[in-house]
């Protein structure tokens, strides 16, 4: 007997925040088969995801999930409520999201204080995991299921070495396992991932590979939404191509997608040299610097000497240690103090502070991308690089605007400074980062994983934007990186870390990732 589909769209229009998406669309996934959603970024795929998952009012059409119709748990399929647990999502959104949790980069010096509730192992407890109300009581008829699964997904994403550590103290890389992992204790029917490589190592992704495959064969369903045709499983059957928030295509794989690759010409700024450093003071400095938290080491006596104008790659895995060691720079690491970490030949301390530091140093995260207030506009955005500030807290003099407002013009993004950082691709938002980085013309570019969530246009874009600002500024460059294919041209020096040690440190062109010490 067949089996009934697992999502029908039947002439649907879905109702997205800025007005009708997906307009009268048809779409079926069978049992069975593996789909994928497919389009440049911005395209709308994230919000197709929503829009199955039943998280979208519905202006035309019909949206049914046959495959849940006979389930006891089903109350209603006029008004379509679902079966809880039925339907479950991954997704960079929630990644986001659970950074802004974080309350930020601060609670790394108030560690005390997330004690219990912001553990691992509290994240993943079962009323929060099922999303059930703090009031409400507790159906213990699922507790067992609930056990089982929970146990199943700790050993299958290796979570049970971080159950202590409070979320804080997870790398990207290991947050994107521990949403994965969540969204599975649900045992759902269907499982929604949005951009479930981006963050991950070759050695996670190869392993999540394994795992999508896994879920195929225990009969749950996978439906994931990728920018980077690359990352496409070879496993994959059909795909369903979106463009501007129009289903383009629907239907069997047939060869890898590619989205039209574009020329992107070199970017070309204006000299706007950084201020001048102490003669014969290297620009970063680190002797011996060992980083110890809750009784696990993450860095382990890493020397690392940065000359003024030099262009490093730090490599490494998820958890090698590539996000303490960037803390330790930004000072916002509380062991800082406890360790010689010099910028300019100067360390934190009585009569030189953070921000003394922070001045000759800019900075791009997916945290701070995630973080920056979304109202805050394009120019507000650029000119908060004067001071360091989440969002403009005074009012700039008339050179600082002029210099924010040429640097968006050379970026192509003087036409959108008045417009509202949150409503910018995901591209624009990167560079608008970028700009604030620059704008007040640090010593040192510190770009921590910027590619994140980019495709290949967009990666390219972004890396003729840092060649031309680190040429402009003559400035050192540290950019943060797994991913050996996002690097920009100009960095020839190569950090690798792995389990918090220095495997290798030097120029790029004598890396061999077979022989290091």
């Amino acid at each position: 007997m067949p089996q009934p589909a697992i999502v029908l769209l039947e002439h649907v229009t879905f109702r997205g925040p800025h007005g009708p998406v997906f307009p009268a669309s048809d779409w079926e996934i069978q049992a069975g088969q593996r789909w994928a959603i497919v389009g440049p970024a911005g395209s709308g795929k994230g919000l197709l995801l929503e829009g199955v998952l039943g998280r979208l009012p519905l202006l035309a059409g019909r949206l049914r999930h046959p495959c849940l119709e006979g389930d006891p748990r089903f109350p209603d399929t006029v008004y379509g409520v679902l079966p809880p647990g039925s339907l479950a999502l991954a997704s960079m959104a929630q990644h986001r999201q659970l950074l802004l949790d974080r309350d930020f980069h601060q609670l790394r010096w108030h560690a005390s204080l997330t004690a219990g509730r912001a553990t691992v192992d509290a994240y993943l407890a079962r009323p929060l995991v099922e999303g059930r109300h703090p009031f409400a009581v507790l159906d213990e008829s699922g507790a067992e299921r609930f056990a089982t699964a929970r146990a199943r997904e700790i050993a299958r994403f290796r979570l049970g070495e971080l159950l202590h550590r409070p979320l804080p103290a997870l790398s990207n890389g290991e947050l994107h396992r521990l949403l994965l992992a969540r969204a599975l204790m649900l045992d759902p029917r269907l499982l929604c991932l949005d951009e479930p490589f981006a963050g991950l190592d070759d050695g996670h992704r190869a392993d999540l590979l394994r795992t999508l495959d896994a879920l195929s064969a225990e009969g749950i369903a996978v439906l994931l939404a990728t920018s980077r045709p690359e990352d496409l499983p070879t496993g994959i059957t059909h795909l369903v191509e979106v463009d501007d928030h129009r289903i383009v295509r629907a239907g069997p794989r047939h060869a890898p997608p590619t989205s039209p690759r574009r020329v992107t010409p070199p970017l070309s700024l204006p000299p706007m040299p950084a201020a001048t450093l102490p003669p014969g003071e290297p620009l970063l400095d680190l002797r011996d610097v060992t980083v110890q938290t809750g009784g696990a080491t993450l860095l382990h006596h890493v020397n690392w000497r940065v000359q003024t104008g030099e262009q490093w790659v730090l490599l490494g895995k998820n958890g090698s240690g590539k996000s303490t060691l960037l803390s330790l720079i930004l000072a916002d690491h509380p062991q800082v103090h406890a360790n010689h970490v010099a910028v300019a030949g100067r360390q934190p301390g009585p009569g030189y502070s953070i921000w003394d530091r922070k001045a000759l140093l800019g900075w791009v995260a997916p945290e701070l991308d995630a973080h920056y207030p979304a109202h805050a506009s394009v120019l507000e955005v650029v000119l908060s690089g004067f001071d360091g500030w989440l969002g403009a807290h005074r009012d700039a003099d008339p050179g600082e605007e002029q210099r924010a407002l040429e640097l968006l013009r050379h970026l192509d993004l003087a036409d959108q400074r008045q417009t509202a950082f949150g409503a910018l691709s995901t591209l624009d938002r990167r560079l608008v980062l970028l700009a604030r980085a620059t704008v007040h013309r640090p010593s040192l570019l510190l770009l921590d994983e910027p590619c994140q969530g980019l495709d290949e246009n967009g990666r390219a874009r972004f890396l003729s934007a840092v060649d031309a600002v680190v040429a402009a500024l003559s400035a050192g460059l540290i950019f943060v990186t797994h991913d050996p294919g996002e690097i920009p041209a100009g960095a020839d020096h190569l950090l690798v870390l792995d389990q918090g040690r220095v495997r290798y440190q030097g120029l790029r062109a004598g890396y061999d990732p077979n022989r290091v010490r």
